[in-house]
């Protein structure tokens, strides 16, 4: 039987100064465009993080106290399931923003269904795998039905036009899937499944078509559709070794759009220099180190599932969208966990701290 401890300190600090860096960075990268946009405050989008930070702080402490068998519940998994679903689906009749339909309006604000499907995911593949762990191999009891799920559920937020969060996905259900003890052949068959299917998704719209295109050759039109990623690298080399100072930053002057968001990570080089820069991803270094310290410890299969993928969830997503701001990857949509302007993308975030911190208490 599990033993009470207390939570991972090292982790939970670590997360808070990322949010606290965070919600500096938000307010530094987003005052002037709230200023044109709203006139009469520079501090709209930090006020607005700060209102979902509480919401999330408060979800965060729920998480870390409620008891680990509730988490297992499969009445609670398959009910946080079939409400993600629900609100991907109604996302799917709003009306589009940016061209994708990833919202459900509110009168508050706007929620996006799909990042709240990665801690209901990750809870599910969790419970589910720890119950199929003798019979991971057993295609007809264990992997039609994960699979049937997970493409159920990136299907919908593919239907939604959201690439990058559906990739991510299903990453880090293969990852826990892999760790089960996955057979090889089944992997290699995967595997080769997958890469004409992305290929596929990647090319079958404009959009990703064009986004691909100008990865592979963003000097070609630096005033187009090269624009975002080329005012991104200039916002990192424009940073130097020690950088310009918080709210001295230029490209988020109009130049690199949405520095608030998505780039986030740019501003921070800029503003921050090469050295913060580097602490921001010692940062993730840390969490990632506690989090993979916190699974390889659990004393039961669904903390270590669950710990598994709560790690990699916030991991490639950090990978990814700094990935993007150095052009090494095409752009994508994911948001800086605890970093990037978004409240639902906090919400989920914190979500998923306060799980690795409930299962942080029950390793050892």
């Amino acid at each position: 039987m599990s033993r009470k401890l207390s939570f991972d300190l090292v982790l939970c600090a670590t997360a808070m100064v990322i949010v606290v860096l965070g919600m500096v960075m938000i307010y530094s990268a987003s005052a002037m465009i709230a200023t044109q946009r709203f006139g009469h405050s520079s501090s709209y989008f930090l006020f607005r993080q700060g209102a979902f930070l509480g919401a999330g702080a408060l979800l965060m402490l729920f998480l870390m106290h409620v008891n680990p068998a509730l988490l297992q519940d499969r009445r609670v998994q398959y009910g946080a399931l079939g409400l993600v679903a629900l609100g991907l689906i109604v996302a799917l009749f709003q009306s589009p923003i940016n061209g994708t339909h990833r919202w459900i309006a509110l009168p508050w604000s706007n929620l996006q269904p799909s990042e709240f499907a990665k801690p209901a995911m990750i809870l599910f593949l969790a419970s589910f795998l720890a119950r199929r762990e003798e019979r991971i191999n057993d295609m007809t009891g264990t992997l039609l039905p994960v699979g049937f799920i997970l493409a159920l559920f990136a299907g919908l937020i593919l239907l939604g036009r959201d690439f990058g969060t559906a990739t991510t996905l299903i990453l880090v259900a293969s990852a826990m899937i892999f760790a089960a003890g996955i057979s090889w052949r089944y992997v290699a068959g995967l595997s080769l499944a997958l890469i004409p299917a992305i290929g596929y998704f990647a090319g079958s719209a404009a959009y990703r078509r064009e986004r691909l295109l100008t990865f592979l050759n963003p000097e070609a039109d630096p005033l187009g559709k090269g624009f975002q990623p080329m005012q991104s690298l200039i916002a990192l080399g424009t940073g130097g070794f020690e950088g310009l100072g918080i709210g001295n930053g230029r490209q988020k002057l109009f130049f690199l759009p949405e520095p608030h968001t998505d780039f986030i990570f740019s501003i921070i080089g800029e503003e921050l220099g090469f050295l913060g820069a580097v602490a921001v991803l010692g940062a993730f270094t840390v969490l990632a180190w506690r989090g993979f310290r916190i699974a390889r410890y659990s004393h039961n299969r669904f903390a270590f599932y669950a710990a598994l993928g709560c790690t990699l969830m916030i991991v490639i997503q950090a990978l990814v969208n700094v990935s993007v701001a150095l052009c090494l990857l095409p752009t994508k949509g994911i948001p800086l966990p605890l970093v990037s302007y978004g409240g639902s993308s906090l919400l989920a975030s914190l979500m998923i701290v306060g799980l690795l911190l409930n299962f942080s208490q029950q390793s050892g």
